[in-house]
């Protein structure tokens, strides 16, 4: 794997942004501000059409700190909100959905997303129901002490505002950019309904958070799946890695090639991580006690909050696949 852009990589080491970049004749990334979390900041993507119409690609994250930063790109490209013909999204979490709305609302541009991210949308919109989380902690072992911890970190994940877009794409619809031929690539995993996009002309592929250069996205984030994520989301990677010619353009980190390589280390990052839990399986454990017995970068004893919820979910997942019967996910 290699970067292809210094000032993206350089970016990711440290607490700065990156600049505007030109990627290609008419397509153009930048960094946006991502709050309170790894990673800091998430790239976005502005595609030009033939009549010098911007279309937007991944929105970032909500603040007035971002509008200031989205805005004085527009006019470095000698643009203005009223040039915005369209905002397309990768999937439905905040850093990459955030801004689209008011986007929207300032430009009149129509927001598209994948169908099964606007029911994931409703899904996540609903309130949570205490009992139900608490008979899930439960189901998984979780010490009774710490289940007022998890409770409210599950209700934390599940403060997400109600959004409805304008157009629902599905897998291999062509977006609405004069001028250029951009494909929908149905992505799942990450998401339910992520996307990728591709640009056979430019070779160049949109990633969102499918593939990133330098962590191993989280699975099962959103939306309820038809199969077990983990298996949706090795299938999308065996599906792009098939795109090992083309620049790849991820929603964090940094512009890189060597698809096929990054596809390959992610999918046996996960494959590994099924192997530890099928190894550690007995008739008697929980996902909790499967859990303390994986590696977590942070520690095990220092995972608090939403970070051990998500670790609890993601040993549910893989837990599923290595045979276990079970539901993942709060």
């Amino acid at each position: 794997m290699q970067p292809t852009s210094d000032a993206q990589f350089a970016a990711s080491a440290d607490d700065s942004v990156p600049p505007l970049e030109e990627v290609r004749d008419g397509i153009y990334c930048y960094g946006l501000r991502q709050p309170g979390t790894l990673p800091h900041y998430t790239l976005s993507y502005l595609i030009l059409d033939a009549s010098g119409a911007v279309h937007v690609i991944d929105a970032g994250w909500d603040s007035d700190t971002n509008w200031a930063t989205f805005c004085e790109t527009l006019d470095t490209l000698g643009r203005s909100i009223s040039d915005v013909a369209s905002v397309t999204v990768t999937h439905l979490h905040p850093d990459h959905l955030g801004m689209a709305g008011r986007i929207r609302e300032a430009s009149g541009a129509p927001v598209a997303i994948h169908r099964a991210e606007q029911e994931g949308i409703r899904e996540l919109s609903t309130p949570l129901v205490d009992a139900d989380v608490l008979e899930r902690l439960e189901g998984w072992g979780v010490p009774g002490e710490r289940r007022p911890e998890l409770l409210a970190a599950a209700h934390q994940r599940g403060q997400w505002p109600s959004f409805t877009a304008d157009r629902l794409l599905s897998d291999g619809e062509v977006l609405d950019i004069p001028g250029r031929s951009v494909r929908a690539l149905h992505t799942p995993g990450h998401t339910t309904g992520h996307l990728a996009f591709v640009d056979e002309s430019d070779e160049v592929v949109l990633l969102g958070d499918l593939l990133l250069p330098n962590q191993f996205p989280g699975i099962g984030l959103g939306g309820t799946p038809s199969s077990n994520p983990i298996d949706d989301y090795l299938t999308s990677l065996d599906t792009v890695s098939r795109l090992d010619a083309f620049e790849a353009l991820p929603g964090h980190g940094y512009r890189f090639r060597g698809v096929a390589a990054r596809c390959a280390e992610t999918a046996a990052h996960h494959e590994k991580r099924t192997a530890e839990v099928a190894a550690a399986l007995h008739p008697d454990a929980t996902v909790w006690d499967l859990a303390a017995q994986l590696t977590w970068t942070a520690g095990w004893e220092n995972l608090q909050g939403l970070p051990l919820l998500s670790a609890l979910s993601q040993t549910a997942l893989h837990a599923e696949r290595a045979g276990r019967v079970g539901t993942a996910g709060v």
